[in-house]
């Protein structure tokens, strides 16, 4: 059945897009203003080992990075990579200002759209007014603490997992679990929220938060147009090579495949030789160090074809096993999910997120699927702000 919806899929772009003090609060050796920021993304290799969730360092973040109307906190914190290793993950912690609620402020774990796989991507590290600042600051003006993860690997030492499943939820379960200890008024319920990678991310810690962090209550998960069926989205493409409707899906398919390899050798042996071009080949190292909008240069991945990507008779089976691995779609979900889906995405499309719903509710989860006419990629966020509002205030029992 997974195979037989997926195939009607028509072929679209791949995804992709102070503290409070108390006895529990990190030590004073934790929280450090005006530490360089190269040396705060690169802690000690002594400093890292510990349980996943635990704080490594905090400081007070202020300036175009810091959301409006919060306390707001850039945390080294602990997770675990896919081989079983302890890493340092960095992220952001926003709290709203004034007095918390019996229990502590309501949490949202946010995880952000594709911004890269190279470390100047991690949305923490921008210079100018941070990725997804204004989507925090409408949680914070409603009363919501919001953490944001940016992933393993991505602006810390280690390989960014890019699309892997495991390694998402457990930045974005422990980031939660570190909340607590960067700024004790927070409370021990989250929520796990995000877009487009950040969707496909909060779907997997649907799956999978009650096992890593069963201190942690996951009330639910909120996904805005999660990336699914990426197998078939390639498979597709690489059809496209010896078929008239080659040249559709141009661009964003070529800017996103670099990052889908990459993710992809984070968990297996996956040789781009076997199935890209020499002359994609020779440009794939151009995604560790530039981000998306970087990869959409014309010199670069945004001008390629996919005849230019891929070759003929490329064996794609070592990356497609890992793309359908990380597919959402046969999740099984403990909490209940919320999905909201622009119908004129043209970055994830509405035929996806269809399938991977309808294949989720065949099987009985949880699922409120929930689509918006003339609505884009980027504007589900903002357009779907007062139905997302609803179901998470009634997830934490708010009334307002």
């Amino acid at each position: 059945m997974r195979t037989g919806i997926a195939r009607v899929l028509v072929v679209g772009c791949l995804v992709l897009g102070a503290s409070a003090c108390a006895d529990d609060a990190p030590e004073a050796s934790q929280l450090t203003a005006g530490a360089p920021r190269a040396e705060f993304y690169t802690p000690p290799v002594e400093s890292v080992p510990g349980p996943h969730g635990s704080v490594i360092t905090a400081q007070p973040l202020t300036g175009s990075r810091a959301v409006p109307g919060a306390r707001n906190t850039l945390v080294l914190y602990r997770s675990v990579d896919a081989h079983g290793q302890t890493v340092a993950v960095s992220g952001t912690l926003a709290v709203p200002e004034g007095t918390p609620p019996e229990g502590g402020w309501p949490l949202i774990s946010w995880a952000p759209g594709t911004n890269g796989v190279a470390d100047v991507c991690a949305p923490s590290r921008t210079e100018s007014a941070s990725p997804g600042r204004d989507e925090q600051a409408r949680w914070i003006a409603k009363g919501y603490a919001v953490a944001r993860t940016d992933y393993q690997g991505l602006g810390t030492p280690g390989e960014h997992g890019y699309l892997i499943g495991d390694t998402e939820q457990r930045a974005m379960t422990d980031i939660a679990t570190a909340a607590r200890e960067v700024d004790p008024s927070v409370g021990s319920r989250w929520l796990a929220m995000g877009h487009s990678q950040g969707g496909h991310a909060a779907l997997f810690a649907a799956g999978a938060a009650g096992a890593w962090a069963p201190g942690s209550p996951l009330l639910g998960a909120v996904a805005l147009a999660p990336a699914s069926h990426l197998g078939e989205q390639v498979r597709m493409a690489k059809w496209a090579v010896s078929n008239p409707l080659g040249k559709l899906g141009v661009g964003d398919i070529s800017v996103y495949l670099p990052l889908l390899v990459r993710g992809a050798q984070t968990v297996s042996e996956v040789d781009p030789g076997r199935f890209l071009t020499d002359r994609a080949v020779s440009l794939l190292p151009v995604v560790d160090s530039e981000c998306t909008a970087g990869l959409r240069d014309e010199g670069k991945w945004g001008g390629l074809s996919p005849r230019d990507v891929f070759t003929k008779e490329g064996d794609l089976s070592a990356l497609l096993r890992v793309l359908d691995d990380n597919d959402p779609s046969g999740l099984q979900f403990d909490t209940p999910v919320l999905v909201l889906q622009g119908r004129s995405d043209r970055t994830v499309p509405p035929q996806s997120t269809d399938a991977m719903v309808a294949q989720q509710q065949m099987r009985g989860q949880s699922v409120d699927y929930r689509t918006y006419d003339d609505v884009d990629h980027s504007g589900i966020v903002a357009a779907s702000f007062a139905d997302v509002l609803r179901w998470v205030d009634t997830r934490f029992g708010i009334t307002r």
